[in-house]
């Protein structure tokens, strides 16, 4: 079947412009679902025990530096989040996800190794 007034050059150009965004959006949208995946990952990369040595080191921190400051587990919603609490007064100070404590104990674990090579 042949239309009439259509040159095949212009077809052929305006096919090709138009299949060019499609490719890319296809591109984006896997790397958006990598990008998801690997969150998701990330948010299941730790264990409860992992967790519950990473309070107990971060305690044990604050404990060392006289800080008045205590971590604690808090299993909300099916979700697991870390309390700090002001040791003095009892209040919860703010909740941070796990993948931010383990963090943040392996930086104080650090942190003391420099100041001390043995607890006795």
């Amino acid at each position: 079947m042949r239309i009439e007034g259509v040159d095949p050059l212009i077809l052929n150009q305006v096919q090709s412009q138009t299949q060019k965004p499609a490719v890319q959006d296809a591109k984006k949208i896997n790397v958006d679902s990598e990008q998801e995946k690997r969150r998701q990952e990330g948010q299941a990369g730790y264990s409860q025990g992992n967790l519950e040595q990473a309070v107990e080191k971060l305690n044990a921190a604050t404990e060392l530096f006289n800080i008045k400051l205590r971590f604690k587990l808090d299993h909300e919603k099916g979700e697991i989040y870390v309390l700090v609490i002001d040791a003095k007064e009892g209040k919860i100070i703010r909740r941070i996800p796990p993948e931010n404590v383990l963090k943040v104990a392996s930086q104080m674990q650090q942190l003391v190794g420099l100041l001390l090579d043995e607890l006795i």
